[in-house]
């Protein structure tokens, strides 16, 4: 009885041998594939290897941070060089607007990110709202960032001039040159 369970088990060893030779020849089947190797070893005994190919990528913690963009950054250092550029465009249109002369500039959270370089985006900035002393102006703003400067800003609006020649601001156009003089 001894005899034979060696001779199984030799079987058994001799034949996941021999499953581990085929194994590198079908270790590149069609996607969603299954191979599979049998082997009788007697009348109520056998072997089945099988090797299931399936492609699911990477599994696990880290599946998204091997993932790279077409300029060979992870999600990781998109999101943040994404993150980076959006509040220096925020910050550059609030520097801008307070220079024209708004007092306040409210973003709304839609905005459309696209990236256009290793290290550049353009970002699209949807009804920004700019707050004047009299009224409030909605304005789509496109700014473009490269390796952390604004290097293109459209869509602030210039600031409006009340009532010229109407009294509202105290003074008047002088017809031949235009020049706006105060009255006293």
């Amino acid at each position: 009885m001894m005899k034979r369970i060696i001779k199984v088990r030799v079987a058994a060893v001799a034949v996941a041998a021999s499953a581990l030779t085929v194994a590198p020849a079908v270790a590149d089947p069609v996607r969603d594939s299954l191979a599979q190797i049998e082997a009788h070893l007697g009348a109520d005994t056998g072997l089945v290897v099988q090797i299931d190919h399936k492609d699911r990528g990477h599994r696990g913690r880290h599946r998204g941070s091997y993932r790279l963009n077409e300029w060979g950054q992870t999600r990781h250092q998109e999101r943040q060089l994404r993150r980076d550029a959006i509040q220096t465009c925020r910050a550059e249109i609030n520097r801008a607007a307070w220079r024209i002369g708004y007092r306040d500039v409210d973003f709304d959270d839609d905005r459309r990110v696209r990236q256009i370089g290793p290290y550049g985006f353009r970002i699209r900035f949807d009804d920004v709202e700019f707050e004047d002393r009299r009224r409030d102006r909605e304005k789509d703003v496109t700014c473009e960032v490269r390796r952390g400067h604004v290097t293109q800003l459209e869509g602030i609006p210039e600031r409006a001039r009340y009532g010229h020649g109407r009294g509202y601001d105290r003074g008047y156009r002088d017809g031949k040159d235009g020049h706006h003089r105060r009255r006293y």
